[in-house]
């Protein structure tokens, strides 16, 4: 794949929502900004990561995949939650001023923070796939699996999550919801409100433009060739 085929930028209308708990905190607690830069007041920068890091306090690892699977993006959870840790130790401080308010739930913000995160991600997988950069083994968990059920070659692993990612909304939703997660395509048409021939429409679209399926296996309910 060549890197003027897909979008400079991940879609804008990713979603953002206000989950009413932190995997990490107790049942009957929400965490707020404020108690966030409490915990991390007074330590540096090394000390913040360390600090989010160390028994990931704020459940970051739960949140990210929830979040990611919210976008229907292709990024593999450990380098995402790794970033995201570092963006919040910068901006912890900055997001909780511009809240305007102590009791705003720190969910509101993380999902600032995953944005950015993916923007970033997307970015570098850019700038990597235009130095054709080698892809190391073992492959990672995205690329495994684009070239177990899609059989993409390993030179245009990178090239296609980015081209997955940079989808249009709709075409990105049926890929992973049919694909990814495995879904039906009536599960898929009844949750979007429409109808199956439209759903169908979307998910060919994004597999003729992500790169046809070599190998397709129907494992957990998966779509199988015949429902598209």
């Amino acid at each position: 794949m060549q890197s003027d085929r897909y979008p400079a930028a991940l879609p804008s209308a990713l979603p953002i929502s206000t989950p009413p708990r932190l995997v990490g905190a107790r049942p009957d607690q929400s965490l707020t900004m404020a108690e966030v830069q409490c915990f991390l007041a007074g330590k540096n920068e090394r000390a913040r990561l360390a600090a989010l890091a160390v028994g990931d306090p704020l459940g970051l690892a739960q949140r990210s995949k929830r979040w990611l699977v919210r976008a229907c993006l292709l990024f593999d959870v450990q380098p995402f939650v790794e970033r995201a840790c570092v963006a919040l130790s910068w901006d912890h401080a900055s997001i909780g001023k511009s809240a305007g308010s102590k009791t705003v739930p720190l969910e509101y913000w993380l999902d600032r923070v995953f944005r950015r995160t993916a923007d970033r991600l997307h970015a570098t997988d850019q700038e990597l796939d235009e130095a054709r950069t080698a892809i190391s083994e073992p492959l990672s968990p995205r690329f495994l699996f684009l070239h177990a059920v899609l059989g993409i070659e390993r030179e245009d692993l990178r090239s296609a999550c980015i081209t997955a990612n940079a989808l249009a909304n709709r075409e990105r939703e049926a890929f992973h919801h049919l694909l990814v997660q495995g879904r039906t395509l009536d599960d898929y048409a009844r949750l979007w409100g429409v109808d199956r021939a439209e759903a169908r429409r979307a998910f060919q679209s994004a597999l003729k433009t992500i790169g046809r399926a070599q190998v397709w296996t129907e494992q957990g309910g998966r779509a199988s060739r015949e429902q598209v």
